[in-house]
């Protein structure tokens, strides 16, 4: 559930508002992109989050959400991607399947 909370951003045009969302009650879309929100979570509250598209280069996987988790959903995309290449690697150097 994302909820108007009326706030005005620093960021000028781009961030005219400032959004609040509870984590576990909200979906975000195409719409909600370059949006700037709060978000309430059981960790803590994540002030001033954009919301950002990323897409992986190597598979084309695509993440909307805030940097945050967007950051995440790239960290976990190389480090999978990483794992399978070493995995074909030592497989063609051991003499293959």
């Amino acid at each position: 559930m994302v909820q108007w909370s009326g706030n005005r951003s620093k960021y000028g045009d781009k961030h005219m508002s400032v959004e609040e969302a509870i984590d576990d009650d909200f979906e975000l879309t195409e719409e909600d992109l370059d949006k700037v929100i709060n978000i309430i979570s059981k960790e803590g509250m994540y002030l001033r989050s954009e919301i950002v598209r990323v897409s992986c280069p190597t598979c084309g996987e695509e993440f909307i959400g805030t940097k945050r988790h967007a950051g995440g959903f790239i960290a976990g995309h190389k480090a999978f991607h990483e794992f399978c290449y070493e995995t074909d690697l030592f497989i063609a150097q051991s003499g293959g399947v």
